[in-house]
């Protein structure tokens, strides 16, 4: 390498004054602030466009050949994430780490061609990104785990999942192709003052609709059988059919029917000879994020030794009432009847 030296008659050709030379150098000075042909670092939010384009592309979509079953993806539920494109020295590339969950539905046809059971429920991408958009995980789970439902469940995994494959892959294509084009995505309005962080909180007008359940059983063994069944994570598992993780502990967090229900134990007294109580912190978790229910359960000795088993749940969403008392009795309690024995009191 050789280094240049000026002699007194080679004198440096000077720095270029303001408003000379190369444009591209000349952003804080301009009085429009341009980065002129993207020739700084920038970077610019995609993430509404991208969740407009992915809720586009999973609306109404068909699943199956409509002969025995039909099903079909019905929306983008939630989209967590970003995605961004960087720009330096007129490069541009998008950056785009994203979970998703998509709603789905779907029917068995009888004989006659009517419809014999339906069910709804979630797919969840854990991760949509650069690294897994052509090899994407999922799970597919339905909002109640019935025997007469996995048919449709395992349609909605076959053949659903294939659907959200190719709409996740056409919405990378379609986002880098926007991106080698140039085209910026349109100005994205102030979010409610309801969000924080991306994070949904739900409005005092919304939380106050709500409503309580009440459900009554007796069952034949006595209160501590019970109290411990519920706190069993391979017995709930076993009654539900379902994955699931339990706690005996105060502050210990439970997750039942493959992720659908999630809590936290918040009280709980052990049979003393006269009754048990458990108490939780409970929601579905389609459910606003930050809006929780209190799940009352009190277990209590019959003379003839059996259990009266009273569940007092406040704070359901009013519209999900119907939905959360049919999933106690359909999904808990009658199972449980089956292993242990009882009959419903009433409600």
């Amino acid at each position: 390498k050789h280094t240049r030296l000026w002699t007194r008659e080679q004198q440096p050709p000077p720095m270029a004054k303001l408003g000379e030379g190369d444009d591209r150098w000349i952003v804080k000075e301009r009085e429009d602030g341009r980065n002129v042909n993207n020739w700084h670092w920038s970077e610019t939010s995609y993430t509404e466009w991208a969740r407009e384009k992915l809720g586009a592309r999973f609306e109404g979509v068909a699943i199956g050949d409509g002969t025995r079953s039909a099903g079909k993806l019905l929306s983008l539920e939630t989209m967590k994430g970003d995605v961004t494109v960087q720009s330096r020295k007129q490069k541009r590339f998008p950056l785009y780490e994203l979970e998703l969950t998509i709603r789905w539905e779907g029917q068995l046809f009888d004989a006659s061609g009517g419809t014999a059971v339906e069910a709804k429920g979630r797919i969840k991408v854990p991760d949509l990104s650069e690294e897994t958009y052509d090899d994407l995980e999922m799970t597919v789970l339905c909002d109640e785990e019935t025997d007469a439902k996995r048919p449709l469940k395992e349609l909605v995994r076959k053949e659903g999942g294939k659907a959200v494959r190719a709409a996740c892959l056409a919405f990378v294509e379609e986002l880098k192709e926007t991106v080698m084009k140039g085209h910026e995505p349109p100005p994205q309005k102030a979010p409610p003052r309801e969000r924080f962080n991306a994070g949904y909180v739900a409005a005092s007008a919304e939380t106050a609709k709500t409503g309580a359940v009440k459900v009554v059983y007796s069952y034949n063994p006595p209160p501590h059988v019970l109290y411990e069944t519920l706190l069993d994570t391979q017995r709930i598992r076993g009654i539900t059919a379902s994955d699931a993780s339990m706690s005996t502990e105060v502050g210990g967090k439970l997750m039942m029917f493959s992720g659908a229900v999630e809590g936290e134990n918040a009280e709980l007294k052990p049979f003393d000879g006269e009754r048990a109580v458990i108490k939780w912190k409970w929601r579905f978790s389609t459910w606003q994020p930050s809006h929780w229910s209190t799940v009352l359960i009190t277990m209590v000795k019959q003379d003839d030794g059996s259990t009266k088993l009273t569940l007092e749940q406040t704070g359901v969403p009013e519209d999900e009432r119907e939905r959360t008392e049919r999933g106690w009795k359909g999904m808990l309690f009658e199972p449980m009847n089956a292993m242990l024995g009882g009959r419903v009191i009433g409600a």
